[in-house]
Parts: C-alpha cells; structure tokens; sequence
C-alpha cells in the first residue's frame, strides 16, 4: 500500500467512552501500518447531530489526513478490515463499506467531487440511499458489503426524540428523486454548505484519475445472510434486522442468496433555481 495516513473516526457519542476504548483497542495493530489521526466523535461533538449527515460532513471536515475510515459505534471491527478498505480505494473502488455506512472508507477527494452528504434529512432515514445514488449518477464503484460484525443488541440515539426517524426524512427524499418503473431522475441539486468550505483545496487527481466506474461496483456481498453473527440476537429475523440494501432501488443485488431490485437508469434533471 502507498497510504501511510490515514484517519479512522469513531462515531461514538457520550457516555460510550467504553465502546472508543474497545474499538482502539481492536484497532491498535493499525499503528504498525499507518500513522493513525483518530478523530473521536465523543471529543469533538459528544451531543446528538441534527442528522446522519451533518456527523459525516463533520467527519470529514474535521479529519487530518485524505483517506478516512468512519465507524458506527455498533461496529466490532478488525484491523484487518481496515487494511482492505484502504487497500480497496487504492484500486479504485470511490467508497468502500465493510457494514454498509456504517462501516465506511471513503477521501476526502469523493467530497470534492460530488459535494456533502444532504443535511436535510432529518435525524437518520434516507441519506444512505442518497449517497448510493449519487455515486450512481456520477458512475463512480462501490463496494458495499455486510462482512463486518454489527452489534444489533442496542442502539445508539442519533439526535431526534425517540431514535432514528426515517418518516422526517422521507417527504426530501421523494422530493429530490422521482421514481418511474425504469428510471429515476434527480430532481433537486445538492446544497453547497458554506461552513465546509475550506475543505475544497486543490483536487487529488492522484486519486480520482485511478476510480473505477460504476459497473465495477460489488454490491451486496453478506446482506441478509449474517444470521449466526456475533451481535445479532438469536430470536431475530436477519431479513428484518437487515433490511433491503441501499442500493435495491435502482440496482439489482445479491440479497439473502436472492437476487432483488432491478436496474434503472438515473438521469439528472437537478432544479438549477
């Protein structure tokens, strides 16, 4: 690997002081292999964000170095994992996800490209489907998987009454793309974000010249099949603890040993007003 940099950001909130220690502790082998800024979300915003959104924005924003790990407090992870995400990016993959977002390699270079992730979802619900598509749209790959262990034993609140509110978010959604039974059309453009302005900088082409179009993606590897998995309880249903993949909107995916979704063209029609 050419990386030696890296910031890994532990998306913990307060009063889980117990879980950053743990999830140092199973990536301290890390420090063999990269010079590590961790960048700790219970240091540097313990309370709640107004959405999922504003904690990646933040995270990016806020971490030293270019290639940037980003980890769910409910992630068990290995360093290994991260070896490959880094791995992964330096062949080309745009994001590389070991448990979906929540487990998530990206640089800051995605950012620069395709803008921030959209603060006007409300809470969590929605902008993981966002992104996904965007990096449709921008035909950029993406390795998207379930492989990681998730701790489905608790949940971490994320900023609206009551935990994660997808219904606040899901009238922008369907504002922002319109569905047909073949094609989906991006119908609002992205909000340029002032405060993170001073990201921008000079483009890495070292970087964005390598990335591989959206063809080369693999999507769905592990989704709805980590049934005997640490951290998921035994009297669960994984088709329900799971979900569909983001991405079954528009792309088809293995799911459970199934094949879903169907492919659908995205086309931008972005309001420019």
């Amino acid at each position: 690997m050419q990386v030696k940099q890296i910031s890994i950001c532990l998306h913990a909130q307060e009063k889980l002081e117990h879980i950053v220690e743990k999830q140092k502790n199973l990536l301290k082998p890390l420090e063999k292999f990269f010079e590590i800024d961790w960048n700790l979300r219970i240091v540097r915003h313990p309370k709640p964000y107004d959405s999922y959104s504003e904690l990646v924005n933040d995270s990016i924003i806020s971490s030293k170095y270019e290639h940037i790990v980003m980890l769910n407090a409910r992630v068990i992870p290995n360093y290994r994992e991260i070896i490959d995400i880094i791995s992964m990016l330096e062949t080309g993959y745009a994001a590389v996800c070991k448990y979906s977002v929540a487990y998530m390699g990206v640089t800051k270079e995605l950012f620069r490209k395709i803008g921030w992730w959209d603060e006007r979802y409300i809470g969590g619900g929605y902008e993981d489907d966002d992104f996904y598509m965007r990096l449709r749209l921008a035909d950029l790959a993406v390795y998207d998987s379930h492989e990681a262990i998730y701790d489905y034993t608790w949940k971490q609140y994320h900023g609206v009454e009551g935990g994660d509110k997808c219904s606040l978010s899901e009238p922008h959604f369907f504002k922002k793309w319109k569905f047909t039974e073949k094609k989906i059309f991006k119908m609002l453009k992205e909000e340029d974000y002032k405060k993170y302005e001073f990201l921008i900088g000079d483009n890495n082409t070292q970087i964005s010249s390598k990335w591989l179009p959206w063809e080369k993606s693999n999507i769905g590897t592990g989704y709805g099949i980590n049934k005997n998995k640490e951290g998921i309880p035994s009297n669960s249903n994984v088709l329900e603890l799971h979900g569909f993949p983001r991405s079954y909107r528009f792309q088809k995916v293995s799911y459970a040993d199934k094949i879903v979704g169907e492919n659908k063209e995205i086309i931008n029609c972005e309001d420019t007003e």
